[in-house]
């Protein structure tokens, strides 16, 4: 996870079970787009229920314009769960730094 403090980026790690949410920024909707390429929303939307969680087509749509949905909303960005994150990460084969570049995995770290 990064905040910004005084134009600084601070990394903590944090146990993934802690994890809720995660913001979403153009920069994610962007890949996104990247990996799902030719396939519809509609096709990704089925490919998650296959594997146990549904993510709507309409709200993939939100993900892909992040900046429409935050102004709605009156907010500066938009969050997405982890769950979603995951197992779009499932779909794609790939992990979450595809998504968030700071990402770094840590197995058995303690």
């Amino acid at each position: 996870m990064m905040t910004s403090t005084n134009s600084k980026n601070e990394i903590v790690m944090v146990d993934i079970k802690h994890v809720y949410s995660l913001t979403w920024t153009q920069q994610q909707a962007l890949t996104l787009q990247a990996l799902r390429g030719n396939m519809t929303r509609r096709q990704l939307s089925e490919m998650t229920n296959q594997l146990g969680y549904r993510v709507a087509y309409q709200y993939i749509q939100q993900l892909e314009q992040p900046h429409i949905f935050a102004k709605r909303l009156k907010s500066d960005d938009i969050t997405v769960s982890l769950k979603v994150v995951q197992v779009l990460c499932k779909v794609f084969n790939v992990d979450v730094s595809a998504f968030f570049n700071s990402a770094k995995i840590f197995n058995n770290y303690m």
